[in-house]
């Protein structure tokens, strides 16, 4: 009687331990769901990074580039994703953006085309080989940027006081290869002279021979003696005999 007791408790036992067992399971949390980056941010944080780079630099752009699809399933970044520019000083034409994440690693490339006009410096009538150029001779105009040099990159104050390596036509967009130092002296021009005697600087009174941009040796004539020397150009109007 005591054995057939004991056998009914453990049955018992049993029974119970297999319904908590089916319990717990059935009432357990699911399988965590993976979690994304939505491509939809993903493309504004790129198109946002764009109009920032271009803002100022471009005239009436437009911009395109290829979305990122919300199929593309990228694990959630632990922070914000960074962006990285491969053509930072490139403002138009064919540009390529990354956008990556350290943890979890992965990376996108994104590539852009960006379209408007340029501002560039202008020849506003023609400028002769050799002049220098003056502030009625140039101003700002905006081009399409496919019509723009590449080394075109040259501002207002840049220009103003630089001489024309070439004869350059009216509306002519100014490049650097367009344009050579200002003279420092001009040829039979008033200068100063000057020279270091025992550690004392002495100032003399010239006339440039000939005309020089800065360090550059030229012919000059002591108006004091009369002798022609040589100097080296260190300042406008300046001229240091070694």
């Amino acid at each position: 009687m005591k054995k057939a007791i004991l056998t009914v408790l453990f049955t018992l036992a049993y029974s119970v331990a297999l319904l908590v067992s089916f319990a717990s399971s059935a009432y357990s949390s699911p399988p965590a769901v993976p979690e994304y980056e939505s491509a939809e941010d993903l493309n504004r944080q790129a198109l946002e990074y764009i109009k920032q780079k271009i803002d100022q630099k471009i005239h009436l752009p437009k911009i395109e580039f290829r979305t990122l699809s919300e199929n593309l399933k990228l694990p959630k970044c632990s922070d914000e994703p960074q962006i990285s520019d491969r053509n930072p000083d490139v403002y138009a034409g064919r540009m390529t953006l990354s956008l990556s994440c350290q943890n979890p690693a992965w990376r996108i490339f994104i590539p852009v085309k960006v379209e408007g006009d340029l501002q560039v410096v202008v020849a506003t009538q023609g400028i002769l080989k050799n002049a220098v150029i003056e502030q009625q001779d140039v101003a700002y105009q905006y081009r399409p940027f496919k019509e723009v040099p590449r080394d075109s990159n040259v501002s207002l104050e840049q220009a103003i006081g630089m001489r024309a390596k070439q004869n350059i036509g009216a509306g002519k967009i100014l490049t650097l290869n367009y344009l050579s130092p200002p003279y420092w002296v001009r040829k039979n021009q008033p200068i100063t002279l000057v020279s270091n005697l025992n550690g004392i600087e002495v100032k003399a009174a010239g006339t440039a021979l000939e005309d020089g941009v800065e360090k550059e040796t030229v012919t000059v004539k002591n108006a004091g003696s009369g002798k022609q020397l040589k100097g080296i150009v260190i300042a406008p109007n300046t001229v240091y005999i070694p």
